[in-house]
């Protein structure tokens, strides 16, 4: 899922700065979301008539937004964690239990990605007040984010399992 250059080849143009489909997506999403937010204020302030579509497309950016960069996250490994009784364990304890808890984490972001895709089929009927764009676009950011989060984390368990000293 990364977008990724030839290891010999730099990357040029817009792909030197997109580590993955995730950074490309929540930043997407970003500028959406401020882009929204900016044109809210300033037809607010400036403007006679303020947006009324300004609430909805904030939101679904920001649905967008969070479940997209905490996949992001993921992918880099920077969720808080609390290492204070693993970094007592022996190494082959410590290498199982990170084993488990990837393997966990694999199952949760999977179990959690098939609800957000029976939500999103639910909701695809219903839409916005104001746009009449359907809620399901919303409930897709849930589920893109854990299929992500899933897929980042089965790669993180496959490259544990295939080293044998158990290194990150």
């Amino acid at each position: 899922m990364a977008i990724e250059a030839k290891e010999d080849e730099p990357r040029t143009g817009w792909r030197a700065h997109v580590e993955s489909a995730e950074q490309l997506l929540m930043n997407v999403a970003f500028v959406v979301l401020l882009g929204a937010i900016g044109w809210g204020v300033l037809s607010r302030h400036v403007v006679t008539t303020p947006s009324a579509w300004v609430e909805e497309v904030s939101a679904l950016a920001y649905c967008w937004l969070i479940f997209v960069g905490a996949a992001e996250v993921h992918r880099r490994g920077q969720h808080v964690s609390v290492d204070l009784l693993t970094s007592t364990l022996p190494s082959a304890a410590r290498r199982m239990l990170a084993l488990l808890v990837e393997a966990g984490v694999v199952g949760l972001c999977l179990y959690v990605a098939w609800l957000g895709v029976r939500q999103t089929i639910a909701s695809h009927s219903s839409t916005t007040s104001m746009l009449r764009m359907p809620l399901s676009f919303g409930f897709a950011g849930l589920t893109a984010g854990f299929a992500l989060m899933a897929a980042r984390g089965a790669q993180r368990l496959l490259r544990q399992i295939a080293r044998p000293d158990g290194e990150r």
